[in-house]
């Protein structure tokens, strides 16, 4: 039973964090918030229930992403804190009887300040004696990333404080976003189109080139400081203040006493969600009162004295018209609804995604059923139920197509994943295209204005077939210049984002060919197999004896497991990949970045970390691993030869003691490196 418990606890962990990653670092959520705080409401049931329960990776101890290597780390002077979430109104209650026990008051009707909570991206800025002097992204609550060039892009935010006397130093925390007009016109100006105003907002913001972010409509408004002693006694007052300072502050902030008037105004801004001009997910509630905030203090991340209420999905009912599927980048077949369009909270909604063939069965969804529709944040909508009709006839049950709709290889079940999959993975059309944009997207090539509707366009034109056709685009020019929305100008700028990402690192150029399993970290690993870049071009030559070597290497590397491993050698095997990648590389520049190493004590040592650093963040700490000549490894096994063990350690800990491994504390650790 205890088993079974654990592997509840891990597989709910590392959904939460796999979702987490997709939201806060690559700005690409696929779940509501609705099914998020479910999902963290269960981890938080199942963790009161069995205490003894750990794990180093659980997402209730964190706060919101990694920092990127792209921007250099920042210690915030405070911590960034997190809110928890209200869903119903017994969860409000239960807070305000939280706070009452806390203080030991009785009786008392404490006063809340409301405000909309900004889907949006939340910045620190420092100001010192009036001054801007750091912006920061939130990170891990501990850690973000300097932004301060690109936020004072930003019109809005002021350089300096609109105040005589200013404090010496002060905290001004907030959220950057994008209005929901601006993301629309923003979209059709924007080659590469984003999901949603957040994800708008977020990459505008987390560009290298400032000149970029400065012609994106970023907004500002501030919901919280850092530390300030000398401040007013009440949050809407220090709000208030701030607005006679130049800060922007929110127009719906406002105060209320006790449960009733929270609901009310809870009521009153969901009614006016759709015409309030950027993106809200509920209200934020904080106790009024800064000495309270004080005394009421934090748990781990979370204030006592703030909560988030958070809006319920918005629904409507509509009729499925059609029932299509569609096949994805790595032949995974998924069934769309195709819907008569239907307006839900101000957007016109024409699709909703139905997942996958168990979800048509469970809920039992034909075409011509009238269904209820959901719809929550920017996320595709998806159908919760259908309404059935007595006195009408209802379709046959849709079932899995035996070829795929694209290229008509046959469609088979994967037995691991419980996936259906076209099979025709290297000729299949929509595979082919899937693959393309991949390889030009912002977490492959990221080449600025070549996004999906730019890879249709071209593919449908046959002006781009394969990767390095991509490269070639310049003899296209007067084809391309001639068509609509395009000319001289566009097409320049675009030839010039090609080529400035023409000088590629191997295992940038790995991750971008979206083999299937091979994420960043995987292609990294795979990379290192290949001591330069000769080696590469003669695997791809099929030279057999490198390949025997590189296969060799792959399969026992740390971290690499079996299924990674199988994907690359058939993506590898089949010639026409191979062509390609040999073509591809005579028109691109490959290169490989030599990690600089000294001689250390742990020079070829196998290294494993588990457990939380407070001095640095684990993959600082394995940078600076790797720079000192370690090997960091992902699993244990009598091969490691240290572990070392932060706070919170789990079963790595407890493994490393039965097989005798040196085990070494955080501190032990940096003496060891710095010697």
């Amino acid at each position: 039973m205890t088993n079974v418990k654990e592997k509840k606890f891990k597989n709910l962990i590392e959904k939460i964090n796999y979702h987490n990653d997709l939201y806060y670092n690559k700005d690409n959520p696929q779940i509501s918030d609705v099914e998020y705080d479910a999902l963290i409401t269960e981890l938080k049931r199942v963790q009161k229930k069995y205490p003894n329960l750990l794990s180093a990776d659980n997402p209730l101890n964190k706060i919101g992403g990694k920092v990127s290597a792209e921007f250099s780390k920042f210690n915030h002077p405070t911590r960034m804190l997190s809110l928890d979430n209200a869903m119903i109104k017994g969860d409000v209650e239960n807070f305000l009887k939280r706070i009452i026990r806390f203080l030991s008051f009785k009786d008392i009707n404490i006063q809340f300040s409301i405000e909309p909570k900004i889907d949006g991206l939340s910045v620190n800025l420092i100001y010192e004696n009036g001054q801007l002097i750091v912006a920061a992204t939130r990170g891990d609550g501990l850690n973000g990333e300097i932004i301060t060039g690109n936020v004072s892009t930003i019109k809005e935010i002021p350089q300096k404080l609109q105040i005589n006397s200013p404090p010496k130093k002060i905290e001004i925390r907030g959220e950057i976003f994008i209005t929901k007009k601006d993301f629309l016109n923003l979209n059709k100006k924007t080659k590469n189109q984003f999901a949603n105003p957040r994800n708008a907002a977020a990459g505008s913001l987390r560009q290298l080139d400032v000149k970029i972010t400065k012609s994106r409509p970023l907004k500002f408004i501030a919901h919280g400081f850092g530390v300030y002693e000398n401040g007013k006694k009440t949050y809407y007052d220090q709000m208030m203040e701030f607005k006679t300072w130049g800060i922007p502050i929110s127009p719906y902030l406002k105060v209320a006493n006790g449960i009733d008037e929270l609901l009310k105004n809870y009521n009153y801004i969901n009614d006016k969600r759709s015409e309030i001009p950027y993106d809200i997910d509920g209200l934020v509630y904080k106790v009024n009162d800064i000495s309270y905030q004080r005394r009421l203090g934090t748990v781990g991340k979370t204030p006592r004295w703030a909560i988030a209420h958070k809006f319920a999905s918005e629904t409507a009912k509509t009729r499925i018209k059609k029932i299509d599927i569609q096949i994805g980048r790595t032949g995974s077949a998924t069934p769309v609804a195709r819907l008569e369009p239907i307006n839900i909270g101000g957007v016109l909604v024409s699709n909703a995604t139905l997942h996958n063939f168990e979800e048509i069965e469970k809920k039992d969804i034909r075409e011509g059923d009238t269904v209820v529709i959901e719809r929550a944040g920017d996320v595709i909508p998806h159908i919760l139920n259908v309404v059935l009709d007595k006195n009408k006839k209802r379709s046959k049950l849709f079932k899995p197509p035996k070829s795929c709709p694209v290229c008509g290889s046959s469609i088979i079940i994967d037995p691991d994943e419980v996936v259906v999959r076209c099979s025709g993975a290297y000729i299949c059309e929509a595979q082919i295209i899937g693959g393309l944009k991949h390889f030009v997207s912002r977490s492959a090539l990221d080449i600025e204005g070549l996004g999906d509707k730019q890879i249709n366009l071209f593919y449908n034109k046959k002006i781009i077939k394969n990767y390095s056709d991509i490269f070639k685009l310049e003899k296209n020019r007067s084809q391309i210049i001639d068509m609509e929305g395009w000319g001289e100008l566009s097409f320049k700028n675009l030839v010039e984002a090609i080529n400035d990402k023409r000088r590629i690192e191997l295992s940038k150029f790995v991750y971008s060919l979206g083999i299937r399993f091979i994420g960043e970290k995987n292609a990294q690993a795979i990379s290192q197999a290949f001591k330069s870049i000769d080696i590469f071009i003669r695997f791809y030559n099929n030279d057999q004896d490198v390949k025997k070597d590189i296969f060799n290497i792959l399969e026992n590397t740390d971290g690499l497991g079996p299924k990674a491993t199988g994907s690359f050698r058939e993506y590898s095997e089949y010639k026409g990949n191979r062509n390609q990648i040999l073509s591809l590389i005579e028109e691109i520049d490959l290169v490989i970045s030599s990690l600089k190493t000294v001689k250390s004590p742990i020079t070829g040592k196998k290294i494993i970390f588990t457990g939380t650093l407070d001095s640095m963040s684990r993959a600082e700490a394995k940078s600076m691993a790797e720079k000192l000549g370690a090997k960091v490894v992902s699993s244990i096994n009598r091969s490691t030869d240290i572990l070392i063990a932060g706070e919170k350690s789990g079963s790595k800990l407890k493994k490393a003691n039965e097989l005798g491994i040196k085990i070494m504390n955080e501190e032990s650790w940096k003496k060891l490196s710095k010697s």
